[in-house]
């Protein structure tokens, strides 16, 4: 993998939290999904990196309880890991930042812009972010809930694998990756980055499951939690996927709630991305160069281009 990239560890409370970093220009900082790591970014930020000439960069995180940062302690939820995304950015130096955030990703950069506004200048929001159309009742078991929404996802946190080729095998047979052309290089290398040897040498998800419960909890049930889209004013851009996790029709959004939340919220602009599902929206075409594009013209925008 090229396009600059290298991984850069930031002081936060309670440790260091990992990150990845394309390019050398001006970082957008990116927040991943709730079992994923800052690998899945990476189609997107080549995109980034290659359709700004470089003017732009995108550093994404591993948030705490995932991938390199599996060890940072709690608390977790979106206010821990908004705090987590501007310590980055503090970091870098970076006065007002624009934050990009995929699936439960989208939830804390809400948070992010809620928590700070005057850090934060725009938002690029991937399938996530907008509370998804769900009546819970207020005594849900939250475990039940997110397994709902994320399915394997949460399943996959409990299994394990004799090594890391079978761990891939076993996402390369998840229905969002079939048919063989949406596996690509990006997906391979987001899978193996997640294989943790156990003690018993075998391969597990580096994911901690309390983590994912905690953030399901904060992004899914808590309805004033996942809400934070609509206390802010920071310009936002969503871009939404056709199909679900599963490959499935529809996908966690559909027109008409997108349409009434556009309608009642001034600050959102959306777009539907079609041939997408909840994952190919950013590693694979066309979902990753229709983000990629959103976070160039984001960034343009927030630093005074046109």
């Amino acid at each position: 993998m090229d396009h600059s990239y290298q991984t850069i560890g930031v002081p936060v409370a309670g440790g260091t939290l990992a990150a990845g970093r394309w390019g050398s220009g001006p970082p957008v900082i990116a927040s991943h999904g709730i079992t994923a790591n800052h690998r899945s970014w990476q189609r997107v930020a080549e995109l980034v990196v290659e359709r700004s000439d470089d003017t732009v960069g995108l550093v994404a995180v591993d948030h705490r309880g995932r991938a390199a940062s599996a060890g940072l302690p709690g608390p977790f939820g979106m206010a821990a890991h908004a705090d987590d995304v501007l310590a980055v950015a503090e970091h870098l130096t970076v006065d007002r930042v624009v934050l990009a955030g995929h699936s439960m990703g989208g939830f804390v950069v809400a948070a992010a812009a809620e928590r700070h506004p005057d850090r934060v200048a725009a938002l690029v929001l991937v399938d996530g972010g907008v509370p998804f159309p769900l009546e819970i009742p207020p005594d849900a078991d939250v475990e039940a809930v997110v397994q709902s929404v994320i399915g394997p996802a949460l399943d996959r946190l409990d299994q394990r694998w004799p090594d890391e080729d079978a761990y891939v095998d076993f996402f390369r047979a998840h229905p969002a990756f079939r048919p063989p052309n949406r596996w690509t290089d990006a997906v391979e290398a987001y899978v193996r980055y997640d294989a943790t040897p156990t003690d018993d040498g075998e391969i597990r998800s580096s994911v901690a499951k309390d983590a994912v419960l905690v953030d399901g909890g904060a992004a899914i049930v808590d309805p004033e939690g996942a809400a934070a889209i609509e206390r802010i004013g920071s310009p936002t851009r969503l871009l939404w996927a056709e199909r679900g996790i599963l490959d499935q029709s529809p996908g966690l959004y559909q027109e008409a709630q997108i349409d009434e939340v556009r309608g009642r919220l001034d600050h959102l602009d959306a777009e539907l991305v079609t041939d997408t599902n909840h994952y190919t929206i950013v590693t694979d075409d066309p979902g990753a160069t229709a983000v990629a594009d959103a976070i160039i013209a984001a960034a343009g925008r927030a630093g005074g281009g046109d």
